[in-house]
């Protein structure tokens, strides 16, 4: 159970800050994107932001994919939530970042699945793509891989409505 404790514009997504009633993590982030239209995310956004409005007993916009040109109004009803209890569906989730240091400067690289070394190069595998990326021994200074563990809200339901799986 959770309560929502602050909204805020982050580029073109809104986030949206849950306050956990009793236990652990302090707060619990939702970053919702609006867009690009017919995308999945966007659609799932725009469900979890209804489900929102609902439990704070908010009224939903006639055509809430509009938020997309109008992310103020968002905000706007957002915030009318402040206080609201809601039943939160998270995911553990990990990110792995590569910084590297070379002759030419530093480099961090995002969504990386796994490094190592090898003779001449240190060969990089990147989510969503086929190819290594290679990094060549002879410019490489220092290299740091970094994983950080997240919570991603994938479900917002007024509180008793959560379904088991």
């Amino acid at each position: 159970m959770c309560a929502v404790a602050g909204a805020e514009l982050e580029g073109t997504a809104l986030v949206v800050h849950y306050s956990p009633v009793r236990g652990y993590p302090p707060q619990i982030d939702d970053r919702m994107v609006f867009g690009p239209h017919g995308d999945v995310a966007m659609v799932n956004a725009v469900g979890r932001f209804l489900r929102l409005l609902r439990a704070g007993r908010v009224r939903a916009p006639d055509n809430p994919y509009a938020l997309y040109n109008d992310l103020d109004t968002a905000l706007e009803l957002a915030l009318r939530c402040l206080g609201a209890r809601v039943e939160l569906k998270v995911q553990r989730r990990f990110d792995r970042a590569l910084t590297v240091w070379t002759e030419s400067g530093v480099e961090k690289i995002g969504g990386v699945l796994d490094c190592q070394e090898d003779g001449d190069a240190l060969a990089v595998r990147r989510r969503g793509s086929q190819s290594l990326l290679r990094i060549p021994r002879k410019s490489l200074i220092r290299y740091e891989l970094a994983t950080r563990e997240y919570l991603e809200v994938v479900g917002v339901e007024r509180p008793g409505q959560m379904q088991l799986p």
